[in-house]
C-alpha cells in the first residue's frame, strides 16, 4: 500500500506540475533543431542514442529526445565507421541495380523522423528470400522481436502495431483487402485514426503518426491505385540452389556486417 500510494503522488506531480514532452519510438527529431538533428534510439540498458546531423552522427547517452520503447523492442548495434551499404549488397536479394537503388532509398527515408515514407513491398515465387530481405532492413532500423506479423484482423490491431514500433513488417500475404489497403495508405502519410478508447462510453483514442512499412508475399499486392501511388514494388528474381547459403551462415555474416552497414546508413 505504502509503495502505491507513493507512486500515485509521483504520478499527479507529474501531471499536475511536470514538464510536458513529445514521445518518439525509436527515431526522433530534434526538439532544438528540428529538421536539422535526427536522434535514433539504440534501445540499449544505457539509454544510449545515435545523433545524426549534416556533418555526421556519434553515439552519446541522456539525448534530448524522450525515447519510450515497447516490450518488444530489441537493441541495434553500436555503429562502426568506415563501412558501406555496398555491404549490405550481397545479402540481398535485389536484383537489377535500378532495385537496389530503390532499397537504399528506402532505407534512407525509413531514418526520417517525419513522414511521408513509401512502403516497399516485395513479391517473387517461393524461396527468393523476401522474408529474410525484410528481416534484415528491419533490423538496421528497427528490430523487434515480432519483426513481421501476419496480416491484421482488423484497424485497431494496425494501429496498436504502430503505436508500439516504428516500422512495421508483414510477410507472407496473399492479398490485401481494401480496408487494410486504405489504412497503409493513412500510415504511410500520417493520417490520423481514432478508435473508442477502452473502459470508455464516450471517450476517443485518437493517434496520429507516419511510419515505414515492409510487405511480402508471392502476388502482386500493392494493385490499388492509392496504394500503388505510395508504394516500391519489386520482383524478387529466384535463387538458383548453388547461390544458397545455410540460414545459420548466412546470419552470422549479417551480423559481423551490421554494425558497419548501420554505421554506413
Amino acid at each position: 500500500d505504502a509503495v502505491r500510494e507513493a507512486a500515485q503522488t509521483l504520478d499527479s506531480l507529474a501531471v499536475r506540475i511536470g514538464a510536458e514532452h513529445t514521445a518518439s519510438v525509436r527515431i526522433g527529431d530534434d526538439p532544438e533543431h528540428p529538421g536539422q538533428v535526427i536522434w535514433v534510439d539504440l534501445g540499449n540498458p544505457k539509454w544510449e542514442a545515435v545523433r545524426i546531423d549534416a556533418s555526421g552522427w556519434e553515439v552519446v547517452k541522456n539525448s534530448p529526445v524522450k525515447f519510450v520503447r515497447s516490450r518488444g523492442m530489441l537493441p541495434l548495434p553500436h555503429p562502426s565507421q568506415g563501412g558501406s551499404l555496398a555491404e549490405l549488397r550481397p545479402f540481398i536479394n535485389a536484383g537489377d541495380a535500378d532495385s537496389w537503388v530503390l532499397i537504399q532509398t528506402w532505407l534512407v527515408m525509413a531514418l526520417k523522423p517525419k513522414g511521408p515514407y513509401p512502403l516497399l513491398v516485395l513479391s517473387g515465387e517461393q524461396g527468393s528470400g523476401k522474408t529474410t530481405a525484410c528481416k534484415m532492413l528491419r533490423s538496421l532500423i528497427d528490430p523487434n522481436k515480432a519483426d513481421l506479423r501476419s496480416q491484421p484482423k482488423e484497424e485497431r490491431d494496425l494501429v496498436i502495431a504502430a503505436s508500439n514500433s516504428w516500422v512495421l513488417g508483414f510477410e507472407n500475404l496473399s492479398h490485401v483487402p481494401a480496408w487494410l489497403s486504405d489504412a497503409l495508405c493513412r500510415i504511410s502519410t500520417g493520417s490520423a485514426f481514432g478508435t473508442r478508447e477502452l473502459y470508455s462510453d464516450s471517450e476517443e483514442k485518437l493517434f496520429e503518426a507516419s511510419r515505414p512499412i515492409l510487405m511480402n508475399g508471392i502476388p502482386d499486392l500493392a494493385t490499388r491505385s492509392d496504394l500503388l501511388d505510395r508504394a516500391i514494388p519489386l520482383v524478387l528474381p529466384s535463387i538458383h540452389d548453388d547461390g544458397r547459403l545455410q540460414e545459420a551462415e548466412l546470419w552470422a555474416s549479417f551480423d559481423e556486417a551490421r554494425p558497419r552497414i548501420l554505421g554506413a546508413l
